[in-house]
């Protein structure tokens, strides 16, 4: 007998069957379930669909990274097997996936249909079936631990009977049905579905069902469009194209809060999709990434402080910028104390093959720019240092250690500002006084000297320290920075007169003067914006009233043509 039919026949006499999905935990993983398998690439078959079929790699490298968790602390899910994928699918859904066509369908990428079955179901189904595997595992681990994240799954689109929308297996309603099975203290269940995209397949496979109560909040104009699913929802919040945080995360406190006082479940699956993204091709809303990391929070912080096991799924999330943000939230709720583990912290060290690269690829960040995965730019940096969405109380613990990270943090940067980006002042200030202006400086407190020290920015001698004084602070063989794009050679060694701020008013030339710092204009009546040197012309334009920003000539006149400066 088959192992699918054993588990039909245990079923018909009311016993859960055998399954493989339930590995052994240590004390010190994190209940964070993720495997290589989860990541779908195959000849690019994967690109011609919007979905980043990588994502969930990225998300854990960034974990790796961040130095929160290695390869051997994160749990590592087995492939759901057809036995635990017919707790929910019936025999007839699971053969119909060995048509290509109709994976094809599913996961809306036509060309998958002229591909052998044998290869669909390695390369596309295989990933789906471990990601399920994860999930179910995770919903244990929660129960359990108090808490659980399945980096992958989250095929809300998928029922009992069809599948879609990129989702070929039902795993969140898997999940719960196997908990209700096998574990007698969880009889009530919550999903919170906060992906962009109506939860239509656990919406019908739960519809009737007075144990599950679902709160989904997603925006009406886009996929689905299953009115009939509708039905499933308990609590339905609709939100219009576009929506953007302030509103966005008044409606999910709000609805969050209602849900949990209205219905006290033993489990919450909470499915986190980060297609709600501003930018994203499909999900159409405009969410801020700060936004999505708050939503996560908000969650959180409202079913733990019920002591409610919460289990989240990564779900939707079209733009390579969603991994960064995914991670950048699990960072978050470790630093609020909000998914504790204290055996992982203390886990035994990795092999040396784990430890992290000392240079990480670059990947593309919201901005367009390539940075480092883990550089200082990251959301989870800028949290370190602003302690930014915090909403709730926090322990004295976290707030400690997180003022901790960001006093080293600020001291680190300040350091860099002592050596770098300190140049171009418009005027001499003593020691411990506040420079007006400048590159770098404004708003800066000098930190040696009778006289401003200043660092170069550009030129031959990049990174010393100019050892002349005047407004100009800068030496022979440099460049001068000041000024809008002008950057002259000084001939002398002697402090320059005037720092040059621009070239030219409205296209008329200053011509040279009768000695060393003036010069001639020609239009009466034009009060100087800036200094100036022989023989350059200015490119702004007219600046009437205005007073000089920089240079040894400020507040002067032109009193009629030829005047001197």
């Amino acid at each position: 007998m088959s192992r699918a039919a054993e588990a039909a026949e245990k079923e018909k006499e009311g016993r859960p069957h055998d399954t493989q999905l339930y590995v052994p935990v240590q004390p010190w993983q994190w209940p964070i379930i993720y495997a290589i398998e989860y990541n779908i690439s195959f000849l690019g078959f994967e690109k011609l669909h919007p979905f980043d079929a990588g994502k969930w790699g990225r998300v854990h490298e960034f974990l790796k990274e961040e130095g929160m968790l290695y390869d051997h602390t994160t749990v590592k899910p087995t492939e759901a097997s057809q036995a635990d994928l017919m707790v929910v699918h019936p025999k007839r859904y699971i053969d119909s996936l060995k048509w290509s066509i109709n994976v094809a369908g599913i996961t809306e990428v036509p060309p998958v249909a002229l591909l052998p079955n044998f290869v669909v179901q390695r390369k596309v189904l295989r990933p789906f079936r471990y990601q399920t595997g994860g999930t179910i595992l995770a919903a244990k681990l929660a129960v359990e631990r108090g808490w659980a994240i399945n980096i992958g799954g989250g095929f809300h689109h998928c029922s009992a009977d069809k599948g879609g929308g990129f989702c070929a297996y039902a795993d969140i309603t898997l999940a719960i049905k196997f908990q209700m099975e096998r574990n007698p203290a969880v009889k009530k269940a919550m999903i919170i579905d906060l992906d962009a995209h109506q939860g239509n397949g656990h919406e019908r496979d739960f519809m009737g069902n007075d144990d599950v109560y679902i709160l989904d909040a997603y925006n009406r104009g886009i996929y689905p469009h299953d009115g009939y699913a509708k039905r499933g929802i308990k609590r339905k919040v609709e939100l219009p194209f576009y929506c953007e945080d302030e509103q966005y995360l008044n409606l999910i406190r709000t609805h969050v809060e209602g849900a949990l006082n209205e219905f006290t479940p033993d489990l919450v699956v909470y499915n986190a999709g980060t297609d709600i993204l501003d930018g994203d091709p499909l999900g159409c809303l405009s969410i801020s990434p700060v936004g999505i990391i708050e939503r996560d929070q908000i969650v959180f912080e409202h079913v733990r402080a019920r002591n409610i096991p919460i289990m989240m799924v990564t779900s939707g999330g079209y733009q390579r910028t969603t991994a960064r943000i995914i991670a950048d939230s699990i960072l978050n709720l470790r630093a609020l104390g909000l998914i504790p583990c204290e055996e992982a912290v203390n886990a035994p060290p990795p092999p040396e093959s784990q430890l992290p690269v000392q240079s990480p690829p670059t990947t593309e960040t919201s901005d367009g720019m390539k940075r480092s995965s883990s550089e200082a730019t990251s959301l989870w940096a800028k949290f370190k240092r602003a302690g930014a969405c915090i909403s709730f109380p926090r322990s004295q613990t976290v707030n400690a250690k997180l003022a901790d990270k960001a006093a080293v943090q600020d001291k680190e940067e300040e350091d860099v500002s002592a050596k770098v980006d300190v140049i171009g002042a418009a005027s001499v200030v003593k020691k411990g006084e506040t420079v007006a202006s400048g590159q770098g400086m404004k708003g800066k407190t000098t930190e040696s000297g009778e006289e401003k020290v200043e660092i170069v920015a550009s030129g031959d001698k990049k990174g010393e320290e100019v050892a002349s004084k005047g407004t100009s602070g800068i030496v022979k063989g440099e460049t001068n920075p000041a000024g809008g794009g002008m950057e002259e050679t000084i001939e002398s060694g002697e402090p320059k007169a005037d720092t040059l701020a621009s070239r030219d008013v409205d296209g008329r030339t200053v011509t040279p003067g009768s000695a060393e710092g003036t010069a001639v204009f020609e239009g009466a009546g034009e009060v100087i914006v800036s200094g100036c040197v022989k023989g350059e012309k200015f490119t702004s334009g007219d600046r009437d009233g205005e007073i000089i920003a920089s240079g040894g000539m400020k507040g002067q006149t032109f009193n009629g043509e030829k005047d001197e400066l």
